[in-house]
């Protein structure tokens, strides 16, 4: 899973196939296509895998911080960092197939939208605790300031792949202080 996880942050998920995965790994193409049902169950395959990457890295490290601001800014900034480390060969996987399949209907984009989903609703829940303790007081909204910190990831992961950009994610961490009323 691994190596089809590299393959498509770099060539996207409609880019890998079972055959060029047996190719990579040194495997026969029947031995690769016994794991999957098809090359859609590949595709869901590698979300599921990003998607556990994507928590095992930005959530369990602050998981135990102080629900709030505390916590927030703690996955903001994991995350942020998360990007700009270009956790694999293609950047953040997660991002790039989501840019991929933005437009796209089907299973595989459901499958990505229900995992950005879970992770927007815990920056929400971190966001709106933050807001009724007093916290943090932004000047947008809750869901567009959701929406403009989620935004900032995004442009780490284009700026560490496109530009080769150094530190991004120290740039999009104040911006992010920012919109959630801190400077």
């Amino acid at each position: 899973m691994r190596e089809a996880a590299e393959g498509a942050s770099e060539i996207g998920l409609e880019g890998i196939s079972i055959g060029s995965l047996a190719t990579r790994i040194g495997m026969s193409k029947a031995g690769v296509a016994g794991h999957f049902s098809s090359k859609q169950g590949l595709q869901l395959e590698v979300v599921e895998y990003g998607a556990r990457d994507f928590t095992e890295k930005n959530w369990l490290p602050n998981a135990d911080l102080k629900p709030g601001r505390e916590r927030l800014l703690g996955c903001l900034d994991t995350w942020y960092s998360y990007s700009a480390g270009s956790p694999f060969r293609g950047g953040c996987l997660m991002t790039s197939i989501s840019t991929e399949f933005d437009g796209r209907p089907g299973p595989v984009r459901e499958a990505i939208v229900k995992s950005w989903g879970r992770w927007t609703a815990v920056l929400r829940n971190d966001l709106d605790i933050a807001i009724e303790n007093g916290e943090l007081s932004p000047p947008l909204g809750p869901a567009d300031t959701v929406t403009a910190i989620e935004s900032l990831a995004g442009g780490v992961n284009q700026q560490t792949q496109l530009y080769g950009s150094r530190n991004p994610d120290k740039t999009a961490s104040a911006a992010a202080r920012v919109l959630l009323g801190l400077v």
